[in-house]
């Protein structure tokens, strides 16, 4: 198949830890939210798209982190075209909103 140490595995890890994290961020998210534990007045705080959206692109520290440390310098730079993927699509879905 492929070696762990492949730029081919560093995109699929780069694709694939964001979208988990997103996931993951959003089922909080909601719990937070149906389980009303931070009330602010008469509603009840959630955080937006916009932050789960930027903490799930920024987890692909964690495994850019993992290959650093054990040498994976070919799983090092896959990870780094997702990323840039993602960064791109996320100025330009929000492009609006950060007041340039």
């Amino acid at each position: 198949m492929f070696s762990k140490d492949s730029i081919l595995f560093g995109i699929i890890m780069g694709f694939a830890v964001p979208i988990v994290a997103y996931a993951i961020l959003l089922m909080l998210n909601d719990a937070i939210y149906d389980w009303e534990l931070i009330p602010v007045g008469n509603n009840f705080f959630q955080f937006s798209e916009k932050l789960l959206v930027t903490v799930a692109v920024c987890s692909n520290i964690i495994p850019f982190q993992y290959f650093k440390r054990n040498w994976m310098d070919f799983s090092m730079r896959g990870i780094i075209f997702p990323t840039l993927f993602y960064v791109g699509l996320w100025m330009y879905t929000y492009f609006g909103q950060l007041g340039f």
